[in-house]
């Protein structure tokens, strides 16, 4: 599906005007090897995908800002034989005009652009301190455009972290993403209501894991949002149980937290309910009591409120 070009194009003039003068640089996530020759799934920088809709690995986004502002998009090139082996490849020319660049460029063209865009520069803002490798990186386009400096060439005298302006802009959802959002708690109750069906004693937590993933998949979901935890008796006491590996066995409660990711954006759902279908007295106790604290947080969730109105009324 291609995307709408003109709603990340918008985000950008939006950072820009926010930015000013200067230069933004944003990396994508790097490929994460598995062993010799298979990667983890690839999932894309959050950031740069809202400023870009581009999701292949080895990009960056740069933002030029001031009276000339510039979108630039560094990316993979071409490569029929790589291609054969990974999969489509946009290209930076194809890029350029499908996700509404005014330039692109190869990927392994950074060093020698970088320092260019930042030549004359006030300021550089990107994300510090989150990859050590990519620090070093714009350390070294830095030092390159400051060896200039007899020539009469300034380096920006400003490093500014971006997400002083991402995280705020990101804060509140806009109409694309609110519809992203919506179709992944869709899938992801469907996958509950599945998953709930599927739950009788002497099954195991990991085949109920496998209905969650299916039903994620099936309902057109690019992964789980995170690691699904399917935790039968007291393994639902650990926060974070993700072995999934042991029976279900009559009596017991199981919580299963699980959701999936769609277009990017993530649902989140907890529930638990009894293997064998029926409540105990204990266990309906306790299910009534966290239902009432959850109907007091939504009928907190209204216009005026304080942001931590819901969670005093269920607490």
């Amino acid at each position: 599906m291609q995307p709408d070009s003109a709603i990340y194009r918008a985000r950008r003039e939006r950072v820009l005007n926010e930015m000013g003068e200067g230069v933004m640089i944003i990396a994508t996530a790097p490929e994460v090897p598995r062993n010799r020759d298979t990667h983890y799934p690839y999932r894309h920088d959050s950031y740069f995908y809202w400023l870009t809709g581009f999701n292949e690995p080895e990009a960056v986004v740069v933002l030029v800002g001031g009276k000339d502002p510039r979108h630039v998009l560094f990316c993979r090139e071409k490569n029929e034989e790589r291609e054969i082996w990974d999969g489509f490849r946009y290209g930076p020319a194809a890029a350029r005009e499908v996700f509404a660049f005014d330039e692109a460029h190869a990927f392994d063209q950074l060093d020698a652009e970088l320092p260019k865009l930042l030549e004359n520069q006030p300021q550089l803002a990107t994300i510090i301190g989150r990859e050590p490798a990519w620090d070093a990186q714009v350390m070294g386009w830095l030092n390159a455009v400051r060896a200039k400096a007899r020539s009469g060439v300034q380096a920006p005298n400003r490093l500014v972290d971006a997400r002083i302006w991402l995280d705020e802009m990101r804060l509140v959802k806009d109409g694309h993403e609110l519809a992203l959002m919506r179709r992944a708690a869709e899938i992801s109750t469907r996958a509950h209501g599945i998953a709930m069906r599927a739950t009788r004693p002497g099954r195991h937590e990991y085949e109920i894991e496998a209905e969650l993933l299916c039903a994620f998949r099936s309902g057109g979901a690019e992964a789980p949002a995170y690691t699904s935890i399917v935790a039968s008796g007291a393994n639902a006491c650990v926060l974070h149980y993700v072995f999934n590996n042991k029976p279900l066995h009559d009596g017991d409660l199981l919580l299963i937290d699980a959701a999936a990711e769609f277009g990017s954006y993530a649902a989140d759902i907890t529930r638990t309910f009894p293997v064998n279908g029926k409540f105990s007295a204990a266990q309906k106790d306790a299910y009534e009591l966290v239902l009432a604290a959850q109907d007091a947080a939504i009928a907190a969730v209204r216009p005026g409120n304080h942001w931590n109105a819901p969670h005093e009324a269920a607490v």
